[in-house]
């Protein structure tokens, strides 16, 4: 049987941080301030606009499957053995509550789009409504939530 890895073994995967290694701490520090070089990938239209049919973040349920799949990891799920919720399980809820919380009220989202699109406007000049098309000259930018 073998001994479960507690993150500080040398297990010889390149990024891997060896915690009784002094340079390798170090190392793994340093790569946390480095820029990434590879751009993230275009996200097609057709999917940012279909991502208004997704529910949105649920601390419960994101507790519940981590909670569900605990007994991957060789823990014990389930009531305790006097009925009561475990402690643990209670844990996992605020952890995923806390983090969804910090997702949803603390993340920033900034858009910035490149010069030569078009747009389509459409607003009232009183009781008329009034429609146009706006081509973009320089960078516009946003901002955006996560729900």
């Amino acid at each position: 049987m073998s001994k479960p890895k507690l993150g500080c073994e040398r297990v010889g995967r390149s990024g891997e941080i060896n915690f009784k290694q002094p340079r390798s701490v170090l190392q793994g520090l340093l790569n946390l301030f480095k820029i990434p070089t590879k751009l993230p990938s275009k996200i097609p239209k057709q999917l940012i606009l279909a991502s208004e049919a997704r529910p949105g973040l649920s601390a419960k349920k994101i507790a519940a499957r981590i909670i569900q799949r605990q007994s991957e990891a060789g823990l014990n799920v389930g009531p305790l053995g006097t009925g009561e919720i475990s402690p643990a399980e209670i844990m996992e809820r605020i952890r995923a509550e806390e983090i969804v919380n910090a997702i949803t009220t603390e993340a920033r989202v900034d858009v910035a789009l490149k010069p030569g699109g078009t747009s389509t406007i459409t607003a009232t000049a009183g009781v008329l409504p009034v429609t146009g098309t706006a081509f973009m000259s320089s960078i516009q930018g946003g901002s955006a939530l996560i729900t």
